[in-house]
This record gives structure tokens, sequence and C-alpha cells, in this order.
């Protein structure tokens, strides 16, 4: 047996359990003894029972004075217990669906174990029921008397993601087989390179006490440690790629003209923040190197992200260079069109969009290729169609990819492959907490606009109910504002009893709207619709947009002041707050109106944050506290390795000392050459071989 063994070779295991494993993503021994427990059941503490409150899991020791069996229905019986523990006593209940076909009694096992006078361990959730309290058992132990020894109390014991077929109980016997006939088998980085925590355990010793500790103190240091050794291997790959990129030369050399940036500064009618300025200058010095620039430039919503890009634009064309920025949707890619070109009216640029739209064209094709070829279009802006065969650049050095967490690994290489080892900026208006940043960019270089522009001012946010919502609403337009209103769906769901765009505007503009101008947006609809509608908004055309979250980025109204998010529960806390950056644009005050009938408590949390802050990095941290690592990390890079026992939430300290530790490898052995890398070598072919295609085009 080796970390390669299937599972289903594990005695206890077999076939039909290996299956039913497989769902839980445990295929071999290595994922099973990397499957560690979700929490601790702590057994360790047993509570009187006279002392017992309800709503909460105890541990609790005492004689069974007497048993019932009752049928609750046709299909549920409960077979109760009474325990008593000279303090008081509890009714031990163990509900079973009930076959009435079925031959076999359902209770045998516990009519067995439940002998009048025996003693008994109980761990369950205790409540009040008809003034007696009880017990929902999840598990006991029937034993001897007091001072007998346990199995399973009188400890922690671990508690382990299920799925049907497969219980606590199974994953803890194969874990106990697979872990005594197993020692030291998994491969150690952190022994040989690791000076942290002296208190720290060595893997192998890790990997067993995470499963089975004898204190919470002891998994966490065990959890620590392994976790450790997760970040140190990811560190080190993202150090290498970011010596690759370091090693790189461009053939592209840059200098500060003016003659495009002065008068694109003198045409706006506003100063940078300072944030925009350290931003630029971060920029510029990366591009003016000799070295390729990989930077990621990361700003909360209506932070000024696009004048910091155009500068970056600027100062590629006014050397004679061609630019792309590349958007991950058609509304998006015209928006940037449409803004640019406002920007930029008056200067010597030539810009041209980009998309599947404007290519069907054949005539559209014979002007638009042409000219990017030769080098006279240098800008170009536009979707992952800048990236197909046909489009040839003459002399592309600058990419610039938006949203970027809504492309593929394989989209951004094959834009960066347009040119010659050119620049690449990417942006993001999705904050993201340090620890994560220094997970999933850790070979880029961050550029932070943390502060918004004096001109914007702070959106008030309210839940509010749909009556006062429109009432609102009718008073932002008499004064001469717009209006978005948000719904999930295009239309209306068998499925789902949602509100959808299509028929709320029909209705709204029939009814409460009646006396207002009302367009519908959404994504079913053609490009040209789309921006159709969207120009006449902007104009002032309508009073109010009816959309779906196609608006969430890239629309830029400054007579937007109040946007309705209807069934707003629904929505993640990103989405919330990328829709809720559609208003508050301009000078004017501006409002976010969420109606909800949510009823869940993690909605309700949802909610009560987006009304208690506007400070997208607050948010972005909540968001990674309330969906857990894993799913984050996958919504913004879609492939990255998930941790097993890192928390880049709390563990920042860890993620800090492993990127140090890093650092000193691979300054010391770059190639992992030397004896004591032969571990980390071997984790990294085996376990992280695909990560140089999820990196960032590095």
């Amino acid at each position: 047996m080796d970390l390669t063994t299937d599972i289903k070779y594990v005695k206890g295991i077999g076939p039909k359990r290996a299956l039913a494993l497989s769902k839980l993503s445990i295929n071999t021994v290595e994922d099973l003894i990397t499957f560690f427990p979700r929490a601790y059941q702590d057994r360790t503490i047993r509570t009187k029972i006279s002392n017992i409150l309800f709503n909460q899991h105890y541990c609790i020791f005492g004689k069974i004075t007497g048993t019932h069996i009752k049928k609750l229905s046709t299909k549920l019986s409960v077979f109760s217990a009474n325990i008593n523990d000279g303090s008081g006593i509890i009714i031990a209940n163990f509900f079973r669906k009930v076959n009435p076909y079925a031959k076999f009694d359902i209770f045998a096992t516990i009519k067995k174990d439940f002998k009048i006078n025996s003693f008994v361990y109980i761990y369950g959730m205790c409540e009040i029921k008809f003034w007696q309290k009880q017990v929902s058992v999840d598990d006991y132990e029937i034993v001897e008397n007091e001072n007998s020894s346990t199995e399973k109390f009188n400890k922690l014991v671990p508690v382990y993601n299920l799925t049907t077929g497969i219980t606590q109980k199974n994953i803890s016997s194969a874990l106990k087989l697979v872990l005594n006939n197993m020692a030291n088998i998994y491969p150690d980085i952190i022994s040989n390179n690791v000076k942290y925590k002296t208190n720290l355990p060595s893997i192998s010793s890790a990997i067993k006490t995470i499963h089975f500790p004898n204190s919470l103190q002891e998994a966490e240091l065990a959890r620590q440690s392994f976790a450790l050794q997760e970040f140190l291997l990811l560190q080190i790959i993202l150090t290498k790629a970011k010596q690759k990129n370091v090693i790189k030369q461009k053939g592209i050399r840059y200098e500060i003209k003016r003659n495009l940036l002065t008068p694109f500064k003198k045409k706006l009618n506003f100063e940078f923040t300072n944030a925009q300025k350290k931003a630029i200058n971060e920029i510029f010095s990366d591009m003016m190197s000799t070295k390729i620039m990989n930077r990621m430039l990361m700003g909360d919503v209506g932070s000024g992200k696009t004048v910091v890009a155009l500068s970056a634009i600027l100062l590629a064309v006014e050397n004679g260079y061609q630019t792309a920025i590349v958007a991950p949707t058609e509304l998006l890619a015209e928006q940037h069109y449409l803004t640019f070109k406002n920007m930029l009216k008056g200067l010597n640029v030539n810009i041209e969009l980009v998309t599947s739209s404007t290519l069907k064209s054949k005539k559209k094709q014979k002007e638009i290729l042409p000219q990017i070829e030769n080098g006279t279009t240098n800008i170009i802006v536009g979707t992952h169609s800048v990236m197909q065969d046909r489009i040839n650049f003459k002399n592309l050095s600058l990419v610039i990819i938006d949203e970027q967490h809504r492309f593929g690994v394989l989209q951004k290489a094959s834009a960066v492959a347009k040119g010659n080892n050119p620049d690449v900026l990417m942006m993001t208006a999705t904050p993201i907490p340090r620890g994560l940043a220094m997970t999933i960019y850790g070979e880029m270089s961050v550029s932070v606009i943390d502060e918004l522009p004096p001109s914007r001012t702070p959106i008030e946010t309210y839940c509010l109910s749909e009556n006062i919502a429109y009432m609102n609403a009718k008073e932002e337009i008499e004064k001469g504002n717009q209006i978005y209103i948000v719904y999930p769906l295009v239309d209306e769901s068998d499925k789902i009893e949602l509100k959808s765009a299509t028929q709320e505007a029909q209705k709204l503009s029939n009814t409460v709207f009646k006396n207002n101008k009302v367009a519908l947006l959404h994504g079913k609809m053609k490009p040209k619709e789309k921006n159709d509608v969207m120009i006449k908004f902007k104009n002032k055309e309508y009073d109010i947009l009816i959309a779906t979250t196609v608006i969430e980025v890239g629309i830029d109204v400054p007579n937007a002041t109040m946007i309705i998010i209807q069934h707003a529960n629904r929505y993640g806390l990103a989405t919330l707050h990328q829709l809720r950056g559609r208003v508050g644009r301009g000078q004017k005050k501006s409002f976010c109106i969420l109606v909800s009938d949510a009823k869940g408590k993690i909605a309700k949390q949802r909610l009560k944050i987006m009304t208690s802050t506007c400070d997208g990095f607050k948010i972005a941290s909540e968001d990674l506290k309330m969906r857990g690592p894993g799913e984050f990390t996958g919504t913004i890079q879609h492939g990255f390795p998930e941790f097993k026992a890192g928390d880049i939430i709390k563990d920042v300290k860890l993620i800090e000392y492993a990127k140090q530790v890093a650092i000193d490898i691979i300054s010391k052995d770059p190639e992992l050459l030397l004896p004591e890398n032969v571990n980390i070598n071997f984790l990294i072919n085996n376990k992280y071989s695909n990560l140089s295609k999820i990196i960032n085009v590095g």
C-alpha cells in the first residue's frame, strides 16, 4: 500500500463504498489521509443533566432507567430511553425510518444495547419538549461503570463531511487502519526548511494528530504544520514563476514623451488620487524596465482604474506601439470602447472595437483587420475575439485584461501570445483579501487603488419593501435622476418563483411607472440592441432601466442615482457590491435598495453586511469568511489547488513566512536539485504538475 493505492483496496472499503467516497473526492490512500475533519466534537467534558440548556450539543453519562418505542407516523418511529445521572432525567431519542414491508427489526441493535440499569455515554443535541429534557442521539457507548475505559468518549472525536452510503465510523475505521500501516510515508518538506515554530510536528505526525488529536491545541498545531507545507509548496512554484518572468527580456523600450500623456491629463476635469498616482508610477516603472511587466491592478468599484489603464495605454502608444484591452463580455467591451473614445477625443490615437459581432460583417473585417495588422489602429478594445488567429498585430506591446477572474487560463495565454513578450496588466474590481492575494497572485506584482476620488459620494444602502422602494424611485425621477431595477431572471421560470426582468418591465411600465419611460436590458438581446438601449439611457431618453446582472460591470451613467435589486438574497456579496457600483458615479447623492424576502441566516447576514459598509475590501473579506476559501478561490481562479489544511483567512502570517522560506530555497537552489529538496520536487511534479498552466501567463 502506498499513497497512490486505490481506496477500494483498503480493508473495509471495497468497490461499492469506494464509489460513494469518490463523491467526496477520495479516490486514493493519499486522498483519504488528507481528508481532514471539518470540526471536532469535544467529548472530554461531561455535563450534568440538571445543567443542560436547550439547542446545544452535550456529552452525558448516566444509567438507563426505562425504554419505550413510539410510532410517530406510518414511515417514522422513535426508540426512547430514560437516562438518569443523579441530577436529573433526560430522554434519549433514536429516530428511524420504517419500511412496513421489512422483515427485520430496525431497533434490534439499540434494544440489545439499552438494557435497564446499564450505564451509557451519549452525545447529541439537547432540547426541551413538552417540559421534558430530550436529546437526539448522534452517538452512544454502553459501559460497565463510570470508570470504564471508552472507545468513543472522554476524547476529541473528528467530524468529517459525509455523503450517502458513508458514515463517520467508515472514515475513522479506514483512517486508523491506513495510518497505523503507513507511518512516515507522506513526503515532508517542513522538517528540513522550517524554523517558524519549534513545536510544529513533522508532517507524518501532523497527519495522524489532525485526525486523532488529544486536545484542540494539539490539533491546531498539527493543522498549522500541514498548512505551512501546502503554502510553502505553492510559494516555491510562484517564486520560480516570478523568476522566470524576470529572466524574460522584452525587446520593447518606452520613454515618457508626454505628447499624449500631458494632453490627456489636461483634458481630465479632476486630479488623480494619491492611490492612482502610486499605481501609475508602479506600472510605468515596470513598463520602462527591461523585464516583462506582470502586474495586477486591484481597485474597488469606482476607484478610477480606467484612467490608470489609459495612462499605461498612452505610454505605449506614444512610443509607437499597439495595445489591446480585453473584456469578458461584449457589453463591457463596448462600454470601454465608448468611454475610451470619449476620454481620448482630440488625441492622435486610432481606437477600434473588436468583438464577434463587429467581425461578422465581411465589410467590417476588411476595414478593421488590415489596419490592426499594419499598425494604423493602435488601441484595440474587444472580447476574446481579439485572440483569434485571423487577427494579427504589427507591434503589440501591452495587453490589459479586465475583470481577469472571468477569463480562462488558456484565453489569457492566447492573448499574450499575440505579441512578442508584451507587458501584461490584469485588472479586477473584486478586491482580494491579503492572504488570498498572496496565494493566487503570488507571482505577480500588485497595485492597489484603495481610495475613492473625492467627487464620489458614498452610496447609502437600505433593505426596504418593494412598495417603499418604488415610492423612493419616483421621488428620484421627479428630481431628474435615473433608476436601475435589477432582476435575477430574464424570463419567468416554472421551477423558481422569482420575478423576471421581461415580465416586470411590461407590468411596471403599465402600472407603477406608467408616466415614465422604461427600458429593458438583458443578456439574450443582440449586442446592437443592448448598445442602443445603453446609449439612450445614458442620454437620458429613459428614466428607468430594468435589467439583469448584465449591468454588473462596465456601465457608467453619472445621472443614475438609485439601483433597486429585487430578490437581493439570491446574489452573492461580490455581485451585490458590483451592482451597487452602477450608481454614485457622479456627484449626486445615490442609493442602493435591496428588496428581499430572505429568511435564511446566511442571506440575512449578507444583506446586513451590504447595509453596513461600502468598502469592497471589507465585503470581500466577509465574503471569503462566509463562502470559505475553497469556493472563493475556485471562483477567482478556476483550477487553482485547494488547500486541505491551510486557511487563507487566518493563516496570513504562515503565508508570509512560507513566502520568505520559498525565496530563500530558490535563491540557494533555483532548480531544486539539492538532496534536501528531493521531496519538494516530488510533490510539485505529483501534486502541482498542472499549476504552470494556472499561473497568470507567467
